[in-house]
C-alpha cells in the first residue's frame, strides 16, 4: 500500500473565565506528503509533537463582546474639539474616563487595549494617565 499524504488534527477544550459551563475550543490540523521510503510512523510522530506543542500553550477565551448601548453612548456629554461646545451627532469629541455613564465603556476599552470601534464611532484612551475618551467617526470606506 502507497501512503500519498498523512493528516493529523487534534485539539482541545478548555473553561472560559465568565458563566459556568462556557468552553473555549482549540483543533490544529497538519498534513505531510511522505517521500518514498519514509518511515510515516515518524513522520505521523512529529506531527503529533508539533501540536502537543502548540496546544500546551492553554487556548484563551476569545474576548466577550462589549454589551453596551449606542444610544447611550451618544449621550454622553461629548464635548467637541474645536467649540468646546457639546459635540454633534456624528463629530469628533471628548470626555473625562470617569463620567457618569461611561463606566462600561471604559471596561469594554480596557478589554480592547484601549480602542474600541461601536457604531459609527471609534473610541480611544487619550492623556497621559488615560483620563480622558476620545470618539472619531470611523473612516468612510469607499
Amino acid at each position: 500500500m502507497k501512503i500519498e499524504r498523512i493528516v493529523v488534527g487534534k485539539g482541545k477544550s478548555v473553561p472560559r473565565d465568565g458563566p459556568e459551563g462556557e468552553w473555549s475550543k482549540v483543533y490544529y490540523q497538519l498534513e505531510a506528503v511522505p517521500a518514498e521510503g519514509e518511515d510515516v510512523q515518524a513522520i505521523r510522530m512529529s506531527l503529533e509533537g508539533i501540536l502537543e506543542q502548540w496546544l500546551s500553550v492553554e487556548a484563551k477565551p476569545e474576548a466577550e463582546v462589549p454589551k453596551l448601548d449606542l444610544a447611550d453612548l451618544d449621550q454622553l456629554p461629548w464635548t467637541a474639539y474645536k467649540t468646546k461646545e457639546p459635540a454633534k451627532e456624528g463629530e469628533a469629541g471628548w470626555i473625562f474616563a470617569n463620567t457618569k455613564g461611561a463606566e462600561e465603556l471604559v471596561k469594554a476599552m480596557q478589554k480592547c487595549e484601549g480602542k474600541l470601534e461601536l457604531g459609527a464611532y471609534e473610541y480611544r484612551f487619550s492623556g497621559k494617565e488615560k483620563n480622558f475618551i476620545t470618539r472619531k467617526p470611523k473612516p468612510v470606506k469607499k
